[in-house]
C-alpha cells in the first residue's frame, strides 16, 4: 500500500528533537551544565527518586580461626534520594503585523524570536541546575528542584572571606573527594568563577595545560589540572556561579554522576502554541526537568575565597 509520504522516503526533512538541539546550541562555559549532562531516565512523576548505594572501607578486620563457622552479617541497604521537577518557560508573543512583515535582515520575525526565546530558556534551566532551590509546591506554587550548590552536604569547606584559591586548596578538594568515594569517580570538574579559572592559569606550574575541547562541545580549548591525586580536573568558568565578595564558591564535580530528567512523555523542551486571544500570535517553549545526583559524596564545595588576582 502506497503512502503520500512517510518517515522513511522523507527523511531529509526530519530534524533532530529539540532536547538535542538544547544540548548542541551555541555550546559554551556559560551553559555547559545544560549543554553537556547526560539525559537520564525519565521522571515518573513530580517527585523523582532514585537509589544510592555506599559502602565505607573498613577500619578493621577481624580475622576468622581455623575451622569456624561463618558469620553473616547484614549488608548494606540501598539509600533513596530524590528531586522535585520545576517546570520552566519562556514565552513569545508577536502582533501579528511584526509577525508578517519581513524584519530589515530578512529573517522571519517569529522564527528570530523563538530562537531568541530558546536560548532564554536554556540559560534559565543552567541556573536551576546550579542554583534551583528546593519546593514541594502546592495548588498555585511552583514547584522547585534544587540544584547543585544545596545538593552537596558531605564535603563543605567554609573559608574566611578573602582567602586565596591556591594550588593547596585546589589539591585538598581533589583530595576530599578521594577520600569520600572510590577513585573512579573522583571529582573531575571544577565549575567556578572566571576569576578562579585565571588563578588556576597563574599558579605557575607544568600541571596545568590546555586540551582540544571537541569532546566536550566546547567552542575552544580548555584549561585542565593534573593534581597531585592523580585525577586531571577540568577548570570550567561560570557565570551562574556566586562570585560576591564573602561568598564567591567553587564545585569540585563528578560530571557524569549528574544528570537530567524529564518529565515523562511532555517534559522534553518543546514549542507549544497558546490559543489566540488578539490581534496576536502567542506560543511558548515550556519543559518539566529536575537534576539528578547520584552520589554528592564525590562532590566538594566550598566558599569565601578572594573575588581578586
Amino acid at each position: 500500500m502506497a503512502f503520500g509520504k512517510d518517515t522513511y522516503s522523507a527523511s531529509q526533512e526530519m530534524r533532530e528533537s529539540l532536547l538535542s538541539i538544547l544540548k548542541d546550541v551555541s555550546p559554551n562555559e556559560d551553559n555547559y551544565l545544560t549543554s553537556n549532562l547526560a539525559k537520564g531516565p525519565n521522571a515518573l512523576q513530580p517527585l523523582h527518586e532514585w537509589n544510592l548505594y555506599y559502602e565505607s572501607r573498613p577500619t578493621s578486620v577481624t580475622a576468622s580461626a581455623e575451622g569456624a563457622a561463618t558469620s553473616y552479617s547484614d549488608l548494606t541497604v540501598e539509600t533513596r534520594s530524590n528531586n522535585r521537577t520545576v517546570i520552566v518557560d519562556e514565552p513569545v508573543r508577536l502582533s501579528r503585523t511584526k509577525a508578517s512583515i519581513a524584519t530589515v535582515t530578512g529573517e522571519d520575525a517569529m522564527g528570530k524570536e523563538k530562537e531568541r526565546a530558546l536560548k532564554r530558556l536554556k540559560a534559565k534551566m543552567e541556573f536551576l541546575t546550579i542554583n534551583g532551590t528546593y519546593a514541594t509546591g502546592s495548588s498555585g506554587v511552583a514547584r522547585g528542584m534544587v540544584g547543585i550548590d544545596g545538593m552537596i552536604s558531605t564535603n563543605i569547606t567554609a573559608r574566611n572571606s578573602g582567602t586565596s584559591f591556591s594550588e593547596v586548596e585546589l589539591n585538598d578538594m581533589v583530595q576530599q573527594s578521594w577520600t569520600a568515594v572510590g577513585s573512579e569517580y573522583v571529582m573531575d570538574l571544577l565549575l567556578a568563577p572566571v576569576i578562579i579559572k585565571r588563578r588556576v592559569a597563574n599558579m605557575g606550574t607544568n600541571l596545568t595545560r590546555n586540551i582540544e575541547a571537541s569532546s566536550k562541545r566546547l567552542t575552544s580549548e580548555v584549561r585542565v589540572y593534573d593534581s597531585e591525586v592523580g585525577q586531571t580536573v577540568m577548570i570550567i568558568a561560570h557565570k551562574d556561579v556566586r562570585s560576591t565578595i564573602g561568598s564567591l564558591t567553587v564545585y569540585g564535580l563528578r560530571e557524569e554522576l549528574l544528570e537530567h530528567s524529564f518529565l515523562v512523555d511532555s517534559g522534553e523542551p518543546h514549542w507549544e502554541e497558546r490559543a489566540k486571544d488578539g490581534d496576536r500570535e502567542n506560543g511558548v517553549y515550556i519543559t518539566e526537568f529536575t537534576a539528578v545526583n547520584y552520589q554528592q559524596r564525590a562532590m566538594v564545595k566550598r566558599t569565601g575565597y578572594a573575588t581578586t588576582l
